[in-house]
């Protein structure tokens, strides 16, 4: 287990998982967003309507 976190603390390998660790929440952030406006929709409510 250590070696294992001592490879991944390693630059080179961060170099690369850094990135894709952003673009994973990134991606999740998006499909959460999506699935809470599809439920408005179901609902019957606009999700583009302006709450002034």
């Amino acid at each position: 287990m250590d070696g294992f976190l001592k490879s991944l603390l390693n630059p080179a390998v961060l170099v690369f998982l850094i990135p894709l660790a952003g673009i994973a929440i990134g991606g999740l952030k998006m499909w959460l967003n999506h699935q809470e406006r599809m439920e408005k929709i179901r609902q019957g409510i606009d999700p583009d309507a302006r709450r002034d």
